[in-house]
């Protein structure tokens, strides 16, 4: 895992021995929480591979439903289309392998959408309280469904009454308790990265234009596609494009949601324009798929070889950076492995926590705290005297994190090495 699932990895533990802590790390999130504190119970050991199995496994239910939905609007070919293009997009690829949530969060999404057009509106409800569970962003969009599904089935007011009562117990309710803040996720999420967006001269305009960059040529192609099928389509399709256009919608206002935070002090990373852009991929693929239905008098494998070259389009633009988003996953992982390596070297957490107070890089430190039994606040990022440093390179060809002078003079002994990482002991 990386950053912030650790955090929530951590959390899950500390709920489980009613001590949660959250003033040190990412913005609370309640859905991963629920699931890390029920892997808690497995133990230290299987907690993370529990976490990432989750993860990984809803950006693979993301493709299912990708295709479920395209496929239902637009066909076949508009669900191969879908499916290909999203998974090798690195931004969904990427953040499901190092066990984020927005695999996880496209599955809520597309799901709910896919319960809803098979007219399971209150399995799409609970899955749009899972995607309002993970981001804030969803909330306007949940709370119009709800109301939406009230007023056409009135019998659902309890469920529904239920789920938006959820949204502030589960959100501000453990903050209360971790902080002692309320408003402390909102004030973390204010305090981005040098490299965000909001530091931009024109924050809305580089969200933008970062989504933009997330498009590759061909849904570009299939924008325009769709955009023709929306004007000239045929009379019988016109609830398919009525579906088609309050995606659109959805996925436009969701952009438009986070440029304006964005623009307002939040971080606006990549991260949060994964939602909007993979709704866009599948309407961009509804749009060759309605040009591949015009084509039915064609017999059936020259069908599946247009299916097939459609599929090789939509991930082409995708193939080159792919071998080296793997390496670098690679040496995500086995930074790891050798964590937790480096630490049964040095004769295990209890003996290095002897040593005095621990610090290691800003992006380490939920991992270090979870491996030495720690709460994400007692791991420091400026070394001291007595203390240990855990240094390691976090991207090939680095410099290792963090910097030792102010340890300043006197004696520094070598606990442990391995792989990439140092541990260095200046104890008592």
């Amino acid at each position: 895992p990386t950053y912030d699932p650790w955090a929530w990895i951590i959390w899950g533990r500390e709920i489980v021995h009613l001590d949660l802590v959250t003033t040190r790390g990412p913005s609370w999130k309640p859905l991963p929480a629920i699931f890390t504190m029920v892997f808690s119970l497995t133990g230290d050991a299987a907690a993370p591979q529990l976490w990432l199995v989750v993860a990984r496994a809803g950006g693979l239910l993301g493709l299912v439903f990708a295709f479920r939905v395209a496929r239902r609007l637009g066909g076949t070919v508009a669900g191969v289309a879908a499916a290909s293009a999203l998974a090798l997009a690195p931004w969904l690829f990427k953040n499901a392998a190092l066990g984020n949530s927005e695999g996880l969060m496209a599955a809520c999404v597309l799901g709910g959408v896919d319960r809803h057009l098979a007219g399971a509106r209150r399995q799409a409800f609970l899955l749009g309280l899972a995607a309002a569970l993970l981001r804030p962003e969803a909330w306007p969009f949940f709370g119009l469904y709800g109301a939406w599904l009230v007023w056409r089935e009135r019998e659902t007011i309890a469920l529904v009454a239920a789920g938006f009562a959820s949204l502030p117990l589960l959100w501000l309710g453990p903050e209360l308790w971790g902080s002692g803040n309320f408003n402390r996720a909102s004030e973390r999420a204010q305090k981005p990265n040098p490299n965000s967006p909001a530091f931009d001269d024109h924050p809305a305009v580089a969200v933008l234009r970062n989504a933009g960059d997330m498009v590759s040529w061909p849904v570009v192609a299939g924008f325009v596609l769709v955009g023709l099928g929306l004007v000239v389509g045929r009379p019988a399709t016109i609830g398919r494009r009525r579906t088609v256009l309050v995606l659109m919608a959805v996925a436009l206002a969701w952009l438009g949601i986070v440029a304006f935070m964005t623009s307002h002090g939040f971080s606006g990373n990549q991260r949060y324009l994964v939602m909007p852009v993979t709704l866009g991929v599948v309407v961009a693929a509804v749009g060759v798929g309605w040009v591949a239905t015009e084509l039915r008098r064609f017999p059936p494998y020259a069908m599946l070889g247009a299916a097939v070259l459609v599929a090789l389009a939509f991930s082409a633009p995708y193939w080159n950076g792919m071998s080296r988003m793997l390496v670098n996953l690679g040496y995500q992982g086995r930074i790891h492995a050798d964590l937790e390596r480096v630490i049964a070297e040095a004769g295990g957490a209890q003996r290095i926590r002897a040593c005095g107070p621990a610090t290691t890089g800003a992006f380490l430190v939920p991992s270090v705290a979870w491996e030495l039994g720690l709460h994400a606040k007692d791991v420091g990022l400026t070394p001291r005297r007595p203390g240990v440093v855990f240094r390691v390179s976090t991207v090939p060809g680095s410099n290792p994190v963090p910097p030792i002078a102010t340890l300043g003079p006197g004696r520094i002994d070598t606990l442990a090495q391995r792989g990439h990482w140092r541990l260095l002991g200046a104890c008592a």
